[in-house]
């Protein structure tokens, strides 16, 4: 389940790809059918390179989120002096 903040899953970030859980063992689905081993070492090394641009979005919004939260929060405040 992506997270609010970040918009993405914890295993993604990670890993670089969604987590594949199968319904049951037995059932094989569309996914597991069509599995090329060659494409896929292939399009795992090409999301490889752009994991670390998925964080630094990731990041940036998480960055935004947290300066909206803080300028609303500030709105409320009222300063005081000693």
């Amino acid at each position: 389940t992506p997270q609010s903040t970040t918009q993405e899953t914890p295993y993604r970030l990670s890993y670089g790809a969604d987590a594949m859980i199968p319904v049951e063992v037995g059932e094989t689905s569309h996914r597991r059918q069509i599995f090329n081993d060659e494409q896929n070492a292939q399009e795992l090394a090409a999301d490889l390179d752009l994991v670390d641009e998925l964080r630094d979005e990731t990041r940036i919004h998480e960055e935004a989120c947290k300066l909206r939260a803080s300028r609303r929060y500030n709105t409320r405040v009222k300063p005081r002096s000693f």
